[in-house]
C-alpha cells in the first residue's frame, strides 16, 4: 500500500542534497530537412553574410554549427506543456511560461522554501523543467555534429509575405542560413528522477522523432525537422539495497516498476543497466494520469501548508 501525501512529503526534505538515481540519454538528431537555428544578430557590415547565420561554438579549435542545449530543452517544454494540460485533472494549477506576474508571485512565494515544499507546490513542468525558483530534474547538453558525418550548409533565399494580403510583400527578402544535411550528438539527463517523468521524456522523444516537434525556427516552411537515431539510456541507482529487477524512483516504494539486467556496477558504487533504442522509455509502465493526480492533490495540500505559515496560522 502507497504512504499518503504527507510521508510523501517528507520522503523528499532532502532531495536536493541526496543523490539516489540519474539517466542519461543519449542520441543522435539527424536533419530529416532544412535547420534554422538562429544566432546572435551580426553588425551587418558584411554584405557576404547572410542575413540569419546559423548559431556557431569553437570546438576543437574550429567554429561550428551546433544545436545549443537550451533550444532542445524549450522545445521539449513546448511540448511537454501541452501533453500535460491534456491530461492533467481539473483545478492543477499549471502557470503561463510568459505570464511575468504570475511566475513572479510563484518565486516570491517559494524562493526562500525548503526543497520539498517547493517542489510539491510547484506544477510537473516546473518540478521537471525548472524554473527560477526551483532547479530542474532534467538538462540538455549542446549537442554538436558527428565526426565522419555529412555536414552540409546552405543559404536559401526568401521573400517576406504580407501577412494581411497573402502577396509577396515588395522586395522584402531574407536569407537564412540553414543545416541542410548533418548529424548532431544529443545528451539528456536527469537526476533525483520521478518514474513519471522518465514515461513523459519517452513521449516528448518520440514526439521529435515523429515529426511532432520541430527543433529551431521556419517550421511553417517546413524547417526544424530531425529524427532520432542510436538512442542509448543508462540507468543508475545509487541506493545500496535495491530490490532485484525492480527500478525505483525517488520516492522508492511508492514509485516503482519491474526491470531486468539491473546489476551492480563494476565501479562498485551504483546499480546499473543499459537500453538501447527509445522503445523501453516510451513504454514504461507508468500510468500519467494517474500520476499527475497524485500531484495535484500533494500541490494543493502544500499549497495550503504554505498559506497556513503565511498567514501566521
Amino acid at each position: 500500500m502507497s504512504a499518503g501525501p504527507q510521508s510523501s512529503i517528507r520522503g523528499v526534505e532532502r532531495m536536493f542534497k541526496n543523490l539516489r538515481n540519474e539517466m542519461k540519454v543519449t542520441f543522435w538528431l539527424r536533419t530529416a530537412g532544412p535547420l534554422l537555428i538562429k544566432g546572435p544578430d551580426e553588425p551587418g557590415l558584411d554584405p557576404l553574410l547572410p542575413d540569419m547565420c546559423f548559431v556557431r561554438a569553437w570546438q576543437n579549435g574550429e567554429s561550428v554549427p551546433y544545436i545549443p542545449g537550451s533550444s532542445l530543452k524549450g522545445v521539449l517544454r513546448s511540448r511537454a506543456e501541452q501533453i500535460v494540460r491534456s491530461l492533467a485533472p481539473d483545478g492543477m494549477e499549471i502557470p503561463d511560461p510568459f505570464d511575468k506576474q504570475q511566475i513572479h508571485d510563484l518565486d516570491r512565494l517559494l524562493r526562500n522554501k525548503l526543497g520539498c515544499e517547493a517542489y510539491y507546490a510547484s506544477d510537473p513542468l516546473t518540478q521537471l523543467f525548472g524554473q527560477t525558483y526551483l532547479a530542474g530534474r532534467l538538462r540538455c547538453s549542446d549537442a554538436f555534429p558527428v565526426p565522419g558525418k555529412p555536414l552540409r550548409m546552405n543559404v536559401r533565399n526568401h521573400v517576406a509575405i504580407n501577412r494581411i494580403t497573402g502577396a509577396s510583400q515588395g522586395t522584402a527578402l531574407f536569407n537564412p542560413e540553414v543545416v541542410e544535411e548533418g548529424t548532431f550528438e544529443a545528451e539528456i539527463s536527469l537526476t533525483n528522477f520521478a518514474l513519471w517523468q522518465l514515461k513523459l521524456l519517452g513521449l516528448l522523444l518520440q514526439d521529435l522523432d515523429e515529426g511532432y516537434v520541430f527543433l529551431g525556427g521556419g517550421s511553417t516552411r517546413g524547417y526544424g525537422r530531425v529524427r532520432l537515431e542510436n538512442v542509448r539510456i543508462v540507468l543508475r541507482d545509487y541506493r545500496r539495497v535495491l530490490p532485484e529487477e525492480v527500478l525505483l524512483g525517488y520516492q522508492e516504494k511508492e514509485d516503482a516498476v519491474k526491470v531486468s539486467g539491473l546489476r551492480y556496477g563494476r565501479n562498485g558504487f551504483c546499480w546499473e543497466t543499459t537500453r538501447e533504442g527509445l522503445a523501453w522509455l516510451r513504454d514504461l509502465d507508468v500510468d500519467l494520469v494517474q500520476e499527475l493526480k497524485k500531484l495535484h492533490r500533494l500541490q494543493s495540500e502544500m499549497r495550503q501548508r504554505l498559506e497556513r505559515v503565511n498567514q501566521g496560522g
